[in-house]
């Protein structure tokens, strides 16, 4: 079984998951100071601030354990993130 289009490996799938999942985390941060700055919007602090060091840390951690399930859920919250806030501030807008 091929994982993200590559070799079968689960040694890579996990590698691929937590630099996936930390990468995300700059990414976050960067939409909160967006929606603070512009829309005042104060629950993108726990949206963009809390959720993706939470969902690196599985990530990281299954990396470690060769734990192929920790590491995609931990990928999955920390990519289900973003549009989880731009959904919220899109509702809170309307």
């Amino acid at each position: 079984m091929s994982f993200f289009g590559g070799a079968g490996d689960l040694e890579l799938f996990l590698s691929r998951a937590r630099v996936m999942s930390v990468g995300a985390v700059p990414v976050c941060l960067a939409a909160m100071v967006f929606f603070i700055s512009e829309e005042g919007w104060r629950f993108s602090l726990f949206l963009c601030g809390v959720l993706p060091p939470i969902a690196a840390c599985p990530a990281v951690r299954a990396k470690r354990e060769i734990r192929g399930g920790m590491a995609a859920s931990g990928l999955g919250l920390a990519v289900a993130t973003l549009p989880l806030a731009f959904f919220l501030a899109s509702i809170e807008g309307a």
